[in-house]
């Protein structure tokens, strides 16, 4: 948490102001982690950004930075009550499962408590309310999971992240929850991302050691973010939608691919197994299949999901990036 609690200079207000032309504002809950900080980048064109951060305050011109914690429910109600969100989008957290096993209870306040606080206090003023959960909600027995499907997770990360989609499920006055497969991208430059860490390892020759028992639907965070833009200005009400590539492998297939697609030597990827889990779920030699089908959103918003060397194309296309 902060040390101090963090303040606005008296009088300062960062809402609309009456004279200025009806734009749709756009609240980021976790503007300064991977997928906020793309987000911010992708909407701040078209709408009024807010992107609020927890520690490490990330400066996108055109996008208003505000400092948070989101279980600080007053200086919450004063963020929401000052930039009158028409959109809000939570994105905030870690969603490391290794990370999630080891803070715990900063995982439920993240991914449970934090969203429920904001949607409770936003909710008087009817924003949309978008909320991003993952596919760890399921148990990976299967894959190719459809909106409809069981949830039954077997890590922290998945608990918590069913526990925020129940409350905004049956709270949120307009919601629409948004589960992703796993997505790449550069970082923002403050914490790396997946693409940067093989970058740096594979431009230094070091061994990269990536897991081989989860099979995820990779896709890239510029085409998620240009459906995130979808939802902002329309989409299905209080629906539950998957995102996710058309590519099923493993995070070492995917740094393996991506080591051919650019020129690296693939032979630096090495297998290893992901993090602690319920024991009671878990079976020697398992692997768990995290694929999402994305059906729905293409067949009600005609959302096209990318093969694998589609979303490198887009990464290649993304390396000259304003900020």
């Amino acid at each position: 948490m902060f040390a101090r609690k963090p303040r606005l200079r008296k009088g300062l207000r960062f809402g609309r102001e009456e004279n200025m032309p009806s734009t749709k504002a756009v609240l980021i809950i976790g503007g300064s982690g991977f997928i906020g900080s793309h987000l911010a980048l992708r909407l701040r064109d078209g709408y009024k950004v807010f992107a609020t951060y927890f520690s490490n305050p990330l400066r996108i011109r055109g996008v208003t930075g505000i400092p948070l914690d989101v279980s600080n429910r007053n200086w919450v109600k004063r963020i929401v009550y000052s930039s009158k969100p028409d959109v809000v989008i939570y994105c905030a957290g870690n969603n490391s499962l290794e990370w999630a096993e080891y803070n715990a209870r900063d995982t439920e306040r993240l991914h449970t408590g934090g969203p429920a606080t904001v949607s409770t206090i936003s909710d008087i003023l009817q924003p949309k309310f978008i909320y991003l959960s993952n596919a760890y909600v399921f148990d990976g027995n299967k894959g190719n999971y459809k909106e409809g499907d069981t949830v039954l997770p077997s890590s922290i990360l998945g608990k918590t992240k069913v526990g925020g989609e129940n409350f905004i499920r049956g709270k949120a006055f307009n919601h629409i929850i948004v589960r992703t497969s796993l997505l790449f991208g550069r970082g923002n430059g403050i914490n790396t991302s997946l693409i940067d860490d093989l970058r740096m390892k594979f431009e230094t020759g070091q061994r990269i050691e990536l897991a081989t028992d989860e099979l995820h639907s990779f896709a890239p965070i510029s085409a998620f973010t240009d459906f995130i833009v979808r939802l902002v200005d329309s989409g299905p009400r209080n629906k539950t939608v998957h995102y996710g590539g058309l590519t099923k492998l493993t995070p070492c297939e995917f740094a393996r691919a991506f080591a051919t697609r650019f020129g690296y030597d693939p032979a630096l990827v090495f297998e290893k197994k992901t993090g602690p889990r319920d024991e009671s779920m878990l079976v020697e030699t398992q692997t768990f299949d995290y694929s999402l089908n994305s059906s729905f959103i293409v067949e009600t918003l005609k959302v096209q999901p990318l093969l694998l060397e589609e979303g490198f194309d887009l990464f290649e296309k993304s390396l000259v990036t304003r900020l």
